[in-house]
């Protein structure tokens, strides 16, 4: 195809071809396929290490702010921190920017806190509970549905026996109702008039 001029005279550059990629950068992208950059750019492994450090700074951040040890002004820059680490609109940059100038060298920090907590778990030791005594208690009491309670009855009610097994620490239940109950019913004293 022969080049077209343009009405001055001159030619137009020919149309470029797409040129391939250099040859260690085409044979670096068909390699890592499992290591594949995630929407952030990182590959996988360094996204979850991100991760890691983000929740680790995070959860810092809101113990300090728990803890209220701050004048009005840190918790100000503080909370601002924190609302900025946790918005997925903020660049991965800025929230590195914010973590080491709020924690310094965090990663060392996170390496210090790991190490003191695996030796408090390395001391852990896991027990048997005690077995505790049989406790319960068995009560039959037999109740009657007439309003004429026989004389056996009642001496049948008077007699009721607990079944316990630790008779020193529970108070008999015979001790904590009057035996001497009334013949008549029970009714509310309510004053009735009659229009």
């Amino acid at each position: 195809m022969e080049p077209k001029f343009k009405p001055g005279g001159k030619r137009f550059p020919p149309k470029s071809t797409s040129k391939s990629l250099p040859p260690q950068i085409s044979n670096l992208s068909s390699d890592s396929t499992s290591n594949s950059p995630t929407s952030s750019g990182l590959d996988q492994e360094a996204e979850n290490k991100f991760e890691l450090e983000l929740c680790w700074c995070i959860q810092q951040l809101e113990l300090g702010i728990n803890n209220g040890n701050f004048s009005e002004k840190q918790m100000k820059s503080t909370q601002k921190n924190l609302d900025l680490l946790k918005n997925n609109n903020t660049s991965l940059i800025h929230k590195r920017q914010i973590m080491r100038t709020t924690f310094g060298d965090y990663r060392m920090k996170m390496l210090q806190e790991e190490k003191k907590h695996s030796k408090s778990v390395s001391t852990v030791k896991f027990s048997k509970p005690k077995p505790f005594g049989n406790k319960s208690i068995f009560i039959r009491k037999a109740q009657s549905t007439s309003s004429n309670i026989d004389q056996s009855t009642s001496d049948q009610c008077d007699d009721i026996k607990i079944v316990n097994s630790n008779e020193a620490s529970v108070p008999k239940l015979s001790s904590l109702f009057d035996k001497n109950t009334p013949s008549k019913p029970f009714t509310f004293n309510f004053n009735q008039s009659n229009e």
